[in-house]
């Protein structure tokens, strides 16, 4: 057994922490929030929980940021950069909103979008402001790409940007499985054997002495909702429906 020493449990809290020295891993913002209340010295590594709220709450606790990583629920932007610019075989316009909890992704969005050959177009979101009108200002955009980003879209005001911009023909790449499902177009994403593998590896790199930087996963693949393609008059070649990186030994 690769982790011979395994204690699992739905809440952290109830773990005996404070003596041991084993990474401790928290799946989802939920077992996060509750780990960052316990006083322990163990390396805390974050995994199924988005780049946002991970900031957000390591912000709001007392722990110090160099004992703890995070392997961020979302693609990284490279990853969504490269499946754009490869359903669209062209150079486009990514239309993106942020807001104050998702400025940090601006830098690596620009840059993703630079090396995959993309235009980008950022609309920085007040507090309050209206998605839906927001995306009006998005001129000549091609495509939006959505963020995990819980205070643009929620389930409502997802589904309003959907509406809206199904009305003006603009596609709409998703953050994830699910709202890929609930109506984008596509997403790059990590199914659950991939962020295992992404754990295992950040767990070696632990093994080593070494505490990685938080991180995007390394492992992902695409999801392509065809209805929405076919309704945008857009064909999805077999190699974009291939795309991504699998974890050594797997190609499915």
């Amino acid at each position: 057994m690769r982790y011979p020493v395994l204690q699992v449990d739905s809440d952290p809290g109830a773990l005996d922490l404070k003596r041991g020295t084993a990474p401790v891993v928290t799946l989802g913002p939920a077992a996060l929030r509750r780990a960052l209340e316990v006083d322990f010295r163990a390396p805390l590594i974050s995994a199924l929980t988005s780049s946002q709220v991970y900031k957000r709450l390591l912000a709001a606790s007392a722990r110090e940021t160099g004992t703890c990583t995070a392997l961020f629920a979302e693609a990284s932007p490279a990853a969504q950069m490269q499946l754009i610019a490869a359903v669209f075989e062209r150079r486009v316009t990514v239309g993106v909103l942020l807001s104050s909890a998702s400025s940090h992704m601006e830098r690596p969005l620009r840059q993703a979008a630079a090396q995959a050959g993309l235009d980008l177009q950022v609309v920085r979101m007040e507090e309050g402001q209206d998605p839906v009108r927001a995306i009006n200002t998005l001129s000549g955009t091609h495509v939006l790409l959505a963020v995990p980003d819980s205070t643009l879209y929620s389930p409502d005001s997802l589904r309003s940007v959907l509406e809206s911009t199904y009305r003006r023909g603009l596609p709409v790449m998703g953050f994830s499985a699910a709202t890929v499902t609930a109506g984008t177009l596509a997403s790059a994403w990590s199914d659950a054997d991939e962020v295992a593998a992404d754990l295992m590896d950040m767990l070696d790199a632990i093994g080593t002495g070494v505490l990685p930087e938080p991180r995007y996963p390394h492992y992902w693949r695409v999801s392509i909702n065809d209805n929405v393609a076919r309704s945008l008059g857009l064909s999805i070649s077999d190699r974009v429906r291939a795309m991504g990186a699998r974890p050594p030994g797997r190609t499915g």
